[in-house]
């Protein structure tokens, strides 16, 4: 496929060009092809995508060095409504295109295909203005499209109320909604970065009727109000789909409602992305590029378990990932990863449990199985065989820690001498709030942070001159944290693998013991993961201590001066 072939006026360009860098096959590249010969309006990137060949940032990159246009990043701070309302709401999504920036007479548009939607389409839409391209994923412009029409229903049904409610915690960040019942009416809250935040109260009147609405919307039983009870439901927001889990509860002033928003394609980021040290990033890279073997994720609910292990399987080469089986089996399917092709999820009220739904998952020849969870005895005595018989395997577990993996699959009833056979790594990690990058401030105990980890820092070549400890701002009025201080993620993690090791693991020799190994590796526990982090500005060093236990001196890599 030379030049010719890809010229700029070839609508197939963009796959032509992933088939010569091997990220799809050209069997893909053909089935695509037949599917956008269907729709060809749409654009050739729009069905890459929706068929999960190819991930949206890149897609948008490519895009964008195609056509010598600068990419736009839209989800860096509040949306500006006046622009995105320059564009009537149905030529902008038929289109995929949203003024995102205007200043003067100047219009800077973010576009998904400039084929699609170029400088001639804008200057008839904008007639007067002088309209500027940029590149961005259908996702992030569909996104923005949405948040700029939206109009929360103050009025209305409750119904519409609880969707607003929802839509507003989906603009905000929130992963949860909580409507707690109150004597004097309904608080609603909201939880953003691990924190519950306080939006509003919603009067006594209204109550008992926003309840009601949730539980239609989450398919539960509105006649029920003695029970507990779950629910499901789906939002759509732009071009993403939000999962909803509802579940309520019977308290003495009336029911209480959580309702967790699950974005599919949240997390799903090139290892670069992860603010990952780069022994870890070797690390994770051995773990994936393993034929068989015991790779498991530890953590308690919530630290971003199940989205560290789709990152994984998503970071896997797409040479690598064309060629494997790989099944998934989870309780809820909460990410849709497109580059997995067959996602289970189990249902134990009919008998899918996880041993169950794996003992006829290994007669579909898989390469790789992802198991949600792993539990109990039967669900980890399968593994461990599917793990000795040649099936990479990964799940979680509940410990405290990643070395907290050995002594939980000996509770289980496994023993340690047959499972070190099959160990091949284990990863744990936990999620601290990002400063605010807007109010930010220096810690005020700079200099005695430094001098007490300088070691621990020198160990990772992280000097003086690099270190720089921050503190989480307290402007009330900041526009990019709304007064929080902080505004994100990011993970502090320890990754172990164990070649070389089995001995250790056979014997659940003491935590010195396997450290003194893996420290040499470039290893970091948690902690020393969180000050090194903290150190460079990514978290403060309250939320390492928030998050994670400090370890003795003695087992740290360099102790503390």
């Amino acid at each position: 496929m030379g030049a010719a072939t890809q010229s700029r006026d070839n609508p197939l360009w963009l796959g032509l060009s992933l088939v010569e860098t091997g990220a799809i096959s050209e069997e893909q590249f053909a089935s695509a092809r037949e599917c956008w010969r269907q729709n060809p309006g749409d654009g050739f990137s729009a069905v890459l995508e929706e068929l999960g060949l190819a991930d949206p940032q890149r897609l948008a990159a490519l895009v964008a060095r195609r056509h010598g246009l600068p990419e736009a990043a839209l989800g860096a701070g509040r949306p500006d409504r006046a622009a995105a309302r320059l564009l009537a709401r149905e030529r902008a999504t038929r289109k995929c295109v949203v003024p995102f920036r205007q200043s003067g007479t100047v219009v800077d548009l973010a576009v998904a295909d400039p084929a699609v939607y170029g400088l001639q389409h804008a200057a008839r839409d904008l007639p007067g203005r002088e309209p500027r391209l940029h590149v961005a994923p259908r996702a992030d412009i569909l996104g923005l499209i949405d948040e700029a029409w939206r109009d929360q229903p103050e009025k209305g049904g409750a119904t519409e109320l609880v969707e607003g409610l929802l839509r507003e915690a989906v603009a905000d960040g929130a992963t949860d909604v909580h409507l707690e019942p109150r004597d004097l009416g309904l608080e609603v809250r909201q939880r953003v970065d691990g924190r519950l935040i306080h939006k509003r109260f919603l009067e006594q009147s209204v109550r008992d009727s926003v309840v009601q609405g949730a539980k239609i919307a989450g398919r539960m039983d509105i006649s029920e109000r003695r029970l507990p009870q779950d629910g499901q439901g789906s939002l759509a927001v732009g071009a993403r789909r939000y999962r909803l889990r509802f579940s309520s509860l019977p308290a003495i002033n009336g029911e209480s409602i959580v309702i967790r928003i699950m974005d599919q394609q949240a997390g799903l980021r090139p290892f670069e992305e992860m603010d990952l040290f780069p022994a870890d990033v070797t690390h994770l890279r051995r773990l994936i590029g393993l034929p068989s073997g015991l790779v498991y994720v530890t953590g308690p609910t919530g630290c971003g378990k199940t989205t560290l292990l789709h990152s994984m399987l998503n970071n896997l080469p797409a040479q690598d990932i064309n060629g494997l089986k790989v099944i998934a089996l989870e309780d809820p399917v909460e990410i849709r990863n497109p580059r997995l092709v067959v996602q289970i999820g189990v249902d134990e009220k009919i008998g899918r449990t996880f041993d169950e739904l794996l003992r006829h998952v290994l007669r579909h020849d898989p390469d790789i199985v992802l198991v949600g969870e792993t539990r109990d005895r039967p669900t980890a005595d399968i593994t461990l065989r599917a793990a000795l018989t040649g099936h990479l395997c990964f799940s979680t577990l509940h410990t405290g820690d990643a070395l907290g993996a050995v002594t939980r699959l000996a509770d289980l009833g496994l023993d340690p001498l047959i499972f070190s056979c099959a160990l091949r790594g284990i990863i744990s990690q936990r999620l601290v709030r990002r400063p605010c990058g807007a109010c930010r401030v220096p810690h005020p105990q700079q200099g005695p942070l430094l001098e007490r980890f300088r070691g621990l820092l020198a160990a990772d070549g992280i000097g003086p001159a690099d270190a720089r400890f921050f503190a989480a701002g307290t402007d009330r009025r900041c526009a990019e944290c709304r007064g929080r201080g902080y505004r994100g993620r990011t993970a502090i993690v320890e990754v172990y693998p164990l070649s070389g090791l089995e001995r250790l693991v056979a014997e659940r020799a003491p935590h010195d013991a396997f450290l003194k190994q893996l420290h040499p590796r470039g290893c970091r526990c948690l902690f020393e993961d969180g000050v090194r982090k903290a150190a460079l500005g990514l978290t403060t060093i309250e939320e390492v201590y928030g998050a994670v236990e400090e370890p003795p001196a003695d087992l740290l890599v360099s102790a503390p001066t």
